[in-house]
This record gives C-alpha cells, sequence and structure tokens, in this order.
C-alpha cells in the first residue's frame, strides 16, 4: 500500500513540474487549482488506501478471529480431552493403589493363613504323646504282682519305637497308647490259675498258682500237710525297698491266712464265690500284718493306742483321771445331801396342814440339806420371819458354795483335754513336715508317727472332753435341783410359820 501511493505521488509531481516549465506564468492561477486537484487526488487517495488499508486490516482482524476461534477450539479440544485423560489416568491410579490394598491384604491373608496353619500343624504333631504318657502305665507294673513284666515290658518299649519313628503320625501313637493301655487294664481283671513248679525257701514243688489280676497271687503245694493241716503256703506281698515296694513269696503266715488260701483253690473248682485273704491296698504295712497277723486283745489295743499317741498322752489320761474322780466324788456327795428321807417328807407334809408342832418333832429326824433347812427354822424360836429369814440366808451362803464345789474343775479339765489333743496334732503336723522335708514322701513309715500323734492325741482328747463334759452337765443340774428344793423347803416352813405375818 504504501508503495502505490508513492508512484501516485511521483505521477502527480511530475505532472505539476511540466505544467510549470510549459508556463509558468500563465498558469499561476491553474497551479492553485491544479495544487488544489493534486491534494484532492492525494486525499482520495489516500481515502483509497485508507479504505483498503482498514480492508486489509479488517481481514486481518478477521482472519486473527478465526485464528483465535480455531486455536481456542483447538485448546477445548485440548482440554476435554486432556481432562479426559487426566481422569483416565486417576481412574488406573485408582485403581492401581486399590489393586495394591487388594495385594497387601491378600499377602497379609496369606501370612495370616500360613501362621495359622503352622500353629495348627504344631498342634496337630503335639498331640503326639511322648514317652511320659507311659509313665503312668509302667506305674502297673511296679504296683501291681509282678507277672507277664516282659511282654508288658515289650509292649511298652514297641511304643516308645512308634514314638520316634511316627512322629508326624499323633493317631497311629496314640492307638497303640490304647492298646498297651487296654493290655494293662485286661491284666488287672485275669484269673489265672495253673499248675506249676513252686518255690519255697530252697525247696521246689509242684502245686497250684493262682494270681487275681495285679492285686493278688498265692501258690500252694500239693504236698502232704504238716501236724497243723497245713501244706507249703505263699503269698506274694509287697515289701519295703529302699527306693520302692518290692513284692516277694511270703511264706511266713499265720495259720488263718495259710488255712484261707488252700480253701480258695478248694473252693475255686465248684463254686463262683471264693473269699480271698488279699490286701487290696497293696501297702506293707497291711501285708506285713496279713503275713504276720497276732491276735490281740482290748487291753493290747489300748496300750497300742497309748503309745501311738506320745507323751501327750499321760496328761489327757491324768486329766481323765483326776475328772471322773472329782466327778464320783461330787455324785456321791450330792446323793447323800440330797437324801432327806421319810421324815423330810412328813415335816413337808405336816407344814401343808398347818401342825406346826408335829412339824418341829419330825424336823429334828431329817437329813439333808433340805433336813437342814427344815431343822434351822424349826428348831429354833425366832421372834419374827425377818430374823428366820436371815438365818436361811447365812445357811445358804454356807451349803451353796459346796453344791458347786467341784464343778470348776470338771469343766476346766473337759476344756483342756481338746487343747492338749490339739497341741499333740500340732506337734505331729511339725514331725510330719521334718520327715517329708528330710526323706519325701515315698515311705509311709517315716510318716506314720508324726500323723499317729496327730490324729490319736486329738481322738483322746475329744474322748476325754465329751464325758467329762456331760458329767459337768449332769452334776450341775442336780445341783440346781437340790437347791431348788432347799429353796421350795425354805418357803414353805417360812410361809407356814409366818402366813399371816408382813414383815
Amino acid at each position: 500500500m504504501k508503495f502505490g501511493m508513492w508512484n501516485v505521488k511521483c505521477v502527480m509531481g511530475t505532472l505539476v513540474a511540466a505544467l510549470a516549465l510549459a508556463a509558468p506564468a500563465s498558469f499561476a492561477q491553474q497551479a492553485s487549482d491544479i495544487d488544489a486537484v493534486k491534494k484532492r487526488a492525494e486525499l482520495n487517495s489516500a481515502k483509497a488506501d485508507l479504505e483498503e488499508a482498514r480492508k486489509k486490516r479488517d481481514m486481518a482482524v478477521a482472519e486473527r478471529w478465526k485464528d483465535r476461534e480455531t486455536a481456542n477450539q483447538e485448546r477445548e479440544l485440548f482440554n476435554e480431552k486432556y481432562q479426559e485423560s487426566k481422569e483416565k489416568v486417576d481412574a488406573l491410579m485408582s485403581e492401581r493403589a486399590r489393586l495394591f490394598e487388594d495385594v497387601r491384604v491378600a499377602r497379609e491373608d496369606l501370612a495370616q493363613v500360613k501362621l495359622q496353619a503352622e500353629k495348627a500343624r504344631a498342634e496337630y504333631l503335639s498331640l503326639a504323646a511322648g514317652p511320659e504318657r507311659l509313665e503312668t502305665l509302667a506305674k502297673f507294673q511296679e504296683q501291681g504282682v509282678p507277672f507277664k513284666v516282659a511282654e508288658r515290658v515289650e509292649a511298652q518299649n514297641k511304643v516308645k519305637k512308634e514314638m520316634g519313628l511316627y512322629r508326624d503320625d499323633p493317631l497311629r501313637i496314640a492307638k497303640s497308647i490304647l492298646d498297651v493301655a487296654k493290655g494293662e487294664m485286661d491284666f488287672t481283671r485275669e484269673i489265672q490259675q495253673e499248675q506249676a513248679e513252686l518255690i519255697f525257701g530252697s525247696a521246689v514243688a509242684q502245686g497250684m498258682r493262682l494270681r487275681l489280676g495285679g492285686l493278688y497271687a498265692v501258690q500252694v503245694a500239693d504236698a502232704a500237710a504238716d501236724v497243723n493241716g497245713n501244706r507249703p503256703t505263699a503269698l506274694m506281698l509287697p515289701v519295703a525297698g529302699e527306693k520302692k515296694r518290692v513284692f516277694s513269696w511270703q511264706e511266713n503266715l499265720t495259720p488263718e491266712t495259710k488255712t484261707e488260701a488252700a480253701a480258695v483253690f478248694a473252693h475255686a473248682k465248684d463254686s463262683a464265690f471264693v473269699m480271698l485273704p488279699v490286701d487290696v491296698l497293696l501297702s506293707t504295712e497291711l501285708s506285713s500284718e496279713l503275713a504276720n497277723h497276732q491276735e490281740t486283745t482290748w487291753k493290747d489295743d489300748l496300750m497300742e493306742f497309748f503309745r501311738n499317741g506320745g507323751i501327750l498322752m499321760y496328761p489327757i489320761v491324768t486329766l481323765f483321771a483326776l475328772g471322773l474322780l472329782i466327778a464320783l466324788w461330787r455324785v456321791l456327795w450330792l446323793l447323800v445331801a440330797g437324801f432327806g428321807g421319810l421324815s423330810t417328807r412328813r415335816t413337808l407334809k405336816a407344814l401343808k396342814k398347818g401342825d406346826i408342832e408335829t412339824a418341829r418333832g419330825l424336823a429334828v429326824k431329817c437329813h439333808g440339806k433340805v433336813g437342814k433347812v427344815l431343822k434351822t427354822v424349826l428348831c429354833k424360836n425366832y421372834a419374827g420371819r425377818q430374823a428366820a429369814e436371815k438365818a436361811l440366808e447365812e445357811l445358804f451362803s454356807a451349803e451353796v458354795p459346796k453344791l458347786e464345789s467341784g464343778h470348776t474343775w470338771i469343766s476346766v479339765f473337759a476344756a483342756t483335754a481338746p487343747l492338749l489333743g490339739l497341741l499333740g496334732t500340732v506337734m505331729g503336723m511339725i514331725e510330719l513336715f521334718d520327715v517329708i522335708t528330710m526323706h519325701g514322701t515315698s515311705d509311709p513309715k517315716l510318716l506314720a508317727g508324726g500323723i499317729s500323734i496327730a490324729l490319736v492325741t486329738t481322738e483322746a482328747g475329744l474322748i476325754v472332753a465329751i464325758p467329762l463334759q456331760l458329767i459337768h452337765t449332769f452334776l450341775v443340774n442336780r445341783s440346781d435341783a437340790l437347791r431348788g428344793r432347799m429353796e421350795k423347803a425354805g418357803l414353805a416352813v417360812l410361809n407356814a410359820l409366818w402366813i399371816d405375818q408382813k414383815d
């Protein structure tokens, strides 16, 4: 556009120069017109250039707006695609986070499942019994009579081997243990009777042997009986060993035990009920008594009871003896003091009838404490009832303590005897704990001394206390009854003599 305007200006200048050269003087007026035309042409050209420039500007603005609109559309399209891509990325990130969380939870669940599986496996394997489970079964071999020992030990050794080989199979081990336990239970209820060679000391003889489970075994020889009618007999009994109980054939039996053992074989052939001389507890003490039992009298039992009680039996027996002596003295004294005789009853009947003179004559023959009350009032002449009451009060103050004399001692003896028994219990328990501390609890003989003192002294104290307490109650009741009779007789004689007096 600038280039076009420059051409117009050049043309116009050339024309003006030509006109000036052609007619410089005559054309002065025309020159001004030409300048005006020239200016007008320039103005029109400028307008045209301006209009063209405006059009070009409008076209450029329109083009620019079009480009801007296109850019805005492209930007909007880009933003939409960007937003869509962003949303997809966010969704993928959320999904990724969710998947990571699921994977984490799955891993935790897997770890928990593995832990539970290991725990369940450990618990399952823990069900597999160990050798200690056989200790209870082994005790049957130690406690019962020693028969079939080899077979029973072999069965338990087989189970111990299976425990080492099949540790991962608890059911198999449990079944083996149950089979061994069943075998031990069957052994305890078996009745075995056989003809065999029997050993009696250093001699061998033919005879019969009988076993009743794990509790009892007896053998009797077929040899001829001795002068007492007894054949060689032996019982399988426990004896005290160094570490534990040991069973052995004991032949030093009482005649009664030998007779009972021989009767077992005689009745076992044709009878379903047989009496056995068996110690079901399998204790060494009872077995020793069974093998060497001797008949004892009540005196022997009493002396044994006294010895088992220990030193505290002496004061307990002394209290009992003193209590009985005092009680005997008080019973005799109360019988004598309470006996008034026929004259006392006649005197009271005469007082009820109002025959004072007859009553005074009979009162002289009265005996006992009631008679003493009657004689105190009737055999003396008192100025009034008040003087007679004072005489009776003096009499009662002197006689009532005599009625209650000795009762306190009996009560003290009855209360002291259980305390001595309790003291013996404490001493026995202390001795028992000392024995347990030194030797343990495996040997019952070591515990017998302390237990006997602990129990026997308590029993002796109660044996003394109970009858003494009953005797004390009896004596107190007798004394109260006698005192009541004395008071009744005193009131009767006072009312008979001064019934109409008010003093």
